[in-house]
This record gives C-alpha cells, structure tokens and sequence, in this order.
C-alpha cells in the first residue's frame, strides 16, 4: 500500500509540474464563417516593451487565440534591443522569432508594425499590417526628421504620409491605433484632417475601438460605423499579459473576432477587407448589426419551447463566454415577459410568456418576443435589437 501512495504521488507531482490551466474563450462559429479571435497591437522588448517575443506566443496559446499581430514600434529611438545591447537584430526581428515560436501552437502571426509619429501633437499612431518590411517602411518616415525646421505638424503630417504609403506599397492593411488616448486626444476624441487626407489616399483601412490602456472608444466606434473602416481591437500590450487583464477574476484579454471564410492569413485578410469583424472587450460586444446578430443568435440557444393557451416557455442557453444582457424592446408591448435578463456564460435559462393578463389566454396568434441586447453595441449608443417569432398551435389559436 505505501508503494501505491508513493507511486501516486510521484505521478501527480509530475502532472503538477507541467500542468497549465488555459484561460480561453469559446465563442462559436457563424453561419458560413469561422470565427477567428486575434490580437491586433502587440508589443515586445525589440522595441519598448519587456517581454520576449517568444512569450506573446506563449499568452496567445493561453488565451486560446487564433491570430495575432506583431506591432513592434518602427522609430530608430524605440529600438532598444540594438540601442541597448547592440543586438544584431532589426525591425523584422521580432516577427520573425513569434512566427517561429507560434507554429508548435498552431497561432497565425500577421508581420505587423506601429508608425508612431504625431505623439503629443496630435494622434497619428498607425498599425500597419501585413507588411514585408518594417525597416524601409521607418526609412523613408524618418527621411522627414528635421526637415521642416520649427514646422513640427508639417514634419509629422509628411512622415506619416511617407510611412503609410511604403506600408500600403507592401501590401499593408492599415488601422489607426487609440485616437482616445489622452497623450493625443488630452481634451477631446477629434478628427484631424490628416486623417482626412490618408483616408481620402486610401491609406486607411481600419480603427482601433478598444485599446486596453486607453479603452474603450465610442467617438471611435462611431466613425468606424460612418466611414466603413474596419473594427479592431488590441491590448497594446507592453508588459506581461498577466499584468493587463486580470485572469484570477476570470477577465478575458481584449479580442477581435474576424469571421473568415477559412483559417488562414489570406482568410483574415479577406474578411477584414470584407469589413466581418467584431471587438469582444470587458464584457461587451461591438461590431455591425450585419456581424453581430449571426453570432449572436450562435451564442444563444433556444430549446424546449412548450405552448399552452396562457403562457409560451422556452428555455435560452448562452454557449458563450460572452455575457449577454437582455431588456425589452419595443414591439412587446401585448405581452408580458422579462424585462431585464441577464445570461452569463454557459449559462441557461428558462423564460415565459404571458398576455398582459397573466389569467387570460394571450390572445394572438402570432407574435414576436422582442430584446435589446444592452452590452452587444451596433453603434456608439445603439444595441443590437434581437426578435424572437412565435406562432400559436392551432388549438391555442383565438
């Protein structure tokens, strides 16, 4: 018997000792899409961060994610790994070691770089995607330093221009990053007219919604919806993701949910061409009603619907870990049935159906259950409206 135990425990040590416990997320697939979760802004210590690339792929299996994109600063001044320790290593480097260090997990990496210029001028960070260079790309952005002389706005305004368009000449796909964030915006959200003129260039694909140090961004999220730019999010991340999203209270990291005809970077290139993305950041949810009701009919279940002539039940089951907050919307007005639920993951609930006499037949014979879903956002203060349709059994029918 003692051999036993001792066999046993040496046994679960060994478990222990190379035991993890993922934190990922399930959110389904949608009707002729696969639903890709990625991380659009990641840093790492090849420029201001200080975490080695290889541990983005690390949290990224983690997390369970699908994608991710390196987005290492490109200035001369943010290379601190050649600056610091006079590494033989350049603005592709880190790509190229996540790239490596992905492919045990199966996580597709995008070649990604941030144009960091305008800082404290006005917001001019750009994430560029899908790049094949990030050296050429800061060369000629950094062709304008000091050519302006006292000019500060004209030398950033032609610096980014200059970046953005090598970008775009390798294929990039474009998005600008935080335009809340107050060491750009101090006062307000704003437009510049520099983003004007790169989104008048086509040099302008996407937008930053959700940055998990400046957060969420409903100016934002609003001219995404105006201006047809892709919905991104990212955790901008430049320290451990441990420190950023707060995984013991069962926090999910920010995420974008791109729905990809097929899992590749050619899939997510499409459908972020295509405009099919969404942001899943602090327990909401924000993208096109196009994109967001297949989810989230995806997410919610109905079963076991049950008639009788006084009340219809049915029961709702979230198979998400995407909260789902429910109030009633227009439309329900005859009928009497929650006005406020709230559906937590992988939760299931069940709801009835009255007429506004609960004593009574209802009366219809057809009728809609009508929701607004409060924490799944269409546009800046607009939530998705959900309806469900019921049809009375003939019996039941007045």
């Amino acid at each position: 018997m003692k051999k036993i135990i001792i066999s046993l425990a040496v046994i679960l040590l060994t478990l222990s000792a190379g035991a993890t416990v993922p934190h990922r997320s399930r959110i389904p697939d949608v009707p002729g899409y696969i639903t890709l979760k990625g991380d659009f802004h990641l840093h790492t210590n090849f420029s201001d961060a200080s975490v080695w690339p290889v541990t983005r792929a690390d949290e990224a299996d983690f997390d369970g994610l699908d994608f991710i994109s390196v987005t290492d600063h490109l200035e001369t001044h943010h290379q601190h790994m050649a600056k610091d320790f006079g590494a033989k290593v350049d603005r592709n480097s880190s790509y190229e070691m996540i790239a490596k260090a992905a492919k045990k997990y199966g996580i597709m990496v995008i070649h990604g770089a941030e144009l960091t210029r305008g800082t404290r001028i006005f917001p001019g960070h750009f994430n560029t995607h899908f790049i094949t260079d990030g050296n050429t790309i800061a060369e000629l952005s950094e062709a304008h330093n000091g050519k302006y002389g006292a000019d500060e706005f004209k030398q950033e305004e032609e610096a980014i221009k200059a970046g953005l368009k090598e970008a775009r000449r390798q294929g990039a796909f474009i998005v600008w990053n935080h335009p809340d964030w107050e060491q750009q915006a101090p006062n307000e959200t704003k437009w510049w007219p520099i983003h004007t003129e790169v989104l008048n260039a086509g040099l302008l694909d996407g937008i930053e919604i959700v940055n998990r140090f400046a957060g969420y961004d409903p100016e934002a999220f609003h001219w995404a919806i105006e201006k047809d730019l892709a919905i991104v999010s990212g955790t901008d991340a430049h320290k451990p993701m441990f420190q950023w999203v707060d995984y013991e209270r069962g926090e999910y990291r920010p995420m974008t949910l791109v729905f990809a005809k097929e899992r590749s970077l050619e899939g997510i290139r499409e459908a972020l061409e295509a405009r099919r993305t969404a942001v899943v950041a602090d327990g909401c949810v924000y993208g096109k009603a196009e994109c967001l009701e297949p989810l989230f009919r995806a997410c919610l279940e109905i079963s076991d619907i049950k008639y009788s002539e006084k009340k219809v039940s049915f029961n709702v089951r979230n198979v998400s870990t995407i909260p789902i907050t429910l109030t009633k919307a227009p439309g329900g007005e005859k009928l009497t049935y929650p006005r406020l639920l709230y559906i937590n993951e992988e939760e299931e609930l069940s709801i009835g159906i009255n007429g506004i006499d609960s004593r009574k037949p209802i009366g219809l014979d057809e009728f809609d259950v009508n929701f607004y879903v409060a924490n799944w956002l269409t546009d800046a203060d607009t939530p998705l409206k959900i309806s469900y349709h019921f049809s009375m059994p003939e019996k039941y029918r007045k």
